[in-house]
């Protein structure tokens, strides 16, 4: 199929908007497709944390504005608006819309803003990659300082939501100007990591020739500021952590304001499935999840914020990517079905 037979189909898509996740479509944006250019579709957070002037860079290196998307009421961690179109569940929050659009195919990439997870956690949730980082627009960002629902004073940081690593990749050199990858770089991981791991991605990592030094967890029992503490000091003592997020928001939901009731509620919010990327922005992290064949799961890496460790972090990210579930791209992805003339009158 051409290029620009493709894009169109994605913008008809949006038309559609199957998702629920669409605030505003610009159908101009096909006019930037041409078959021998690599320009692509990108949606934002309709949020007015996120800079025009950031925007404007991604623009002009090869992404074409399409959507602005659809969030979660004031930043909260499930979009009780929004459905996960694999699970049926609730959807992740809080950029919500821009993780359903890329899901879809709408958007090749999805700009969103993450003050406790609210990239990392939704990409996951629908298995895409997601990557945040304080060093983007980090001046700008610093002007929306404000308290989490468990008191904690945070600025948001931007980030960015793929289903190509390739897309990923492309966004984050556009937009951060990276070294070459150090060597050796030294890697950590929570003890046990390989034996809780579920059976495929248990492989992927052995296959993957990583070599880390482990470290103990303490018992977060679930909530943040454990867990700042332990992430901080593990940024500090290596190059990169490595963790493992399991099943997010899939058998509990990870919603701070639904679990500050009771002992039941709480007990629900923390079967989440979301540890450590809840606290990545809040200590300033660069982090970056790279999605499981296992659904709303992936492996997740943290490291300070230096050009050099996001460099080491992406090397080591891209030993660790897997192939997309091919069931997902045909049921999802093809737009045939969506447009179906319904019944049809044969004589």
């Amino acid at each position: 199929m051409s290029r620009v037979k493709n894009y169109a189909k994605k913008t008809l898509l949006a038309t559609l908007d199957p998702g629920h996740s669409i605030d505003h479509l610009f159908m101009n944006a096909l006019d930037s497709i041409e078959e021998d250019n690599d320009i692509q579709y990108m949606g934002v957070k309709n949020v007015r944390q996120i800079p025009t002037s950031f925007i404007q860079t991604l623009i002009d290196n090869g992404f074409a504005l399409h959507t602005y998307d659809g969030h979660s009421h004031n930043g909260r961690a499930i979009d009780y608006a929004r459905i996960n179109p694999i699970t049926g569940k609730w959807m992740t929050g809080s950029s919500s819309g821009s993780a359903i659009n890329v899901f879809y195919g709408i958007n090749d990439l999805g700009i969103g803003t993450d003050g406790g997870g609210s990239v990392l956690a939704p990409a996951l949730a629908v298995n895409c990659f997601g990557f945040i980082s304080p060093l983007l627009a980090e001046e700008k960002m610093k002007r929306f300082t404000k308290k989490s629902t468990d008191g904690i004073e945070f600025y948001p940081s931007l980030g960015f939501i793929s289903n190509s690593w390739k897309t990923m990749v492309k966004a984050i050199e556009a937009t951060l100007p990276l070294p070459k990858a150090q060597k050796p770089i030294l890697l950590h991981a929570p003890e046990g990591l390989i034996d809780s791991l579920p059976k495929e991605s248990k492989n992927v990592l052995q296959k993957s020739g990583l070599k880390f030094e482990t470290v103990k967890i303490p018992c977060f029992e679930d909530e943040r500021q454990p867990m700042i503490e332990f992430l901080s000091k593990e940024l500090q003592e290596c190059d990169v952590f490595l963790n493992f997020e399991n099943k997010v928001d899939f058998y509990g939901l990870g919603d701070s304001v639904l679990g500050h009731f009771d002992q039941e509620t709480k007990a629900f919010q923390n079967k989440s499935g979301k540890t450590l990327i809840r606290v990545a922005n809040m200590v300033k992290a660069t982090a970056l999840c790279v999605p499981a064949f296992e659904l709303s799961s992936g492996f997740t890496l943290y490291c300070s914020s230096s050009l050099e460790k996001i460099a080491d972090l992406l090397k080591i990210a891209n030993t660790l990517r897997v192939k997309e579930d091919e069931l997902i791209q045909r049921y999802f992805r093809d737009t045939a079905p969506y447009f179906e003339q319904g019944l049809i009158w044969n004589h």
